[in-house]
């Protein structure tokens, strides 16, 4: 390979990483709105309408799944260079979601545990997406995560819809703003 070439393809790699920031942002600001609204939504309608409690996850968690699905489909064909961190966060992201899934799908089973399980491993998967992305914000978040998850047993289920609106306020909506913004930093849309 040429110098020019060899300088336009890390100049690619460098768009890349740019992208993948914005892109992570996104995903964390999404989620994190989805998963909080429907918290808070949830212990609202426990005190107004019980027959009604559950209409926010209905809603907000197969929404959320079609918006993810769209998003990320637009950003693989724009996508030209994969990372390491890419395929990484890939099998992370797996990992994430059979967990995620499983604690969900025996929520019966599980009862009050249900909750606290899903931020331990909202936890883990912000402790490792933020150590990967280099990003201590995020490293912070799934600490508190967990630590809220594990406080979370302690508690009634009411309480615990509190706790996990608290945990993905700290978790991903924060750290999501804060990376989006170190993304538009980077990227020269905005000055510090």
């Amino acid at each position: 390979m040429k110098n020019e070439d060899n300088l336009q393809l890390i100049q690619r790699m460098i768009n890349t990483a740019k992208e993948n920031i914005e892109d992570d942002s996104f995903y964390f600001l999404l989620w994190g709105w989805f998963v909080f609204t429907a918290c808070i939504l949830h212990f609202i309608l426990l005190k107004i309408a019980p027959d009604m409690q559950g209409i926010g996850w209905i809603i907000l968690m197969p929404l959320g799944g079609i918006i993810s699905m769209v998003f990320g489909i637009r950003q693989e064909k724009k996508q030209r260079v994969k990372s390491y961190i890419d395929d990484l966060m890939k099998y992370v992201l797996i990992s994430f979601l059979v967990s995620l899934f499983t604690v969900l799908f025996f929520m019966k089973t599980l009862g009050l545990s249900t909750y606290p399980l899903v931020m331990l491993i909202y936890g883990i998967w912000l402790f490792i997406s933020g150590g990967a992305l280099k990003f201590r914000p995020l490293i912070i978040g799934g600490i508190v995560n967990c630590l809220l998850g594990i406080t979370a047993f302690f508690f009634a289920f009411e309480m615990q819809l509190l706790i996990l609106a608290l945990a993905v306020l700290l978790g991903y909506i924060i750290p999501g703003h804060l990376l989006k913004r170190k993304f538009e930093i980077s990227n020269g849309s905005i000055t510090n």
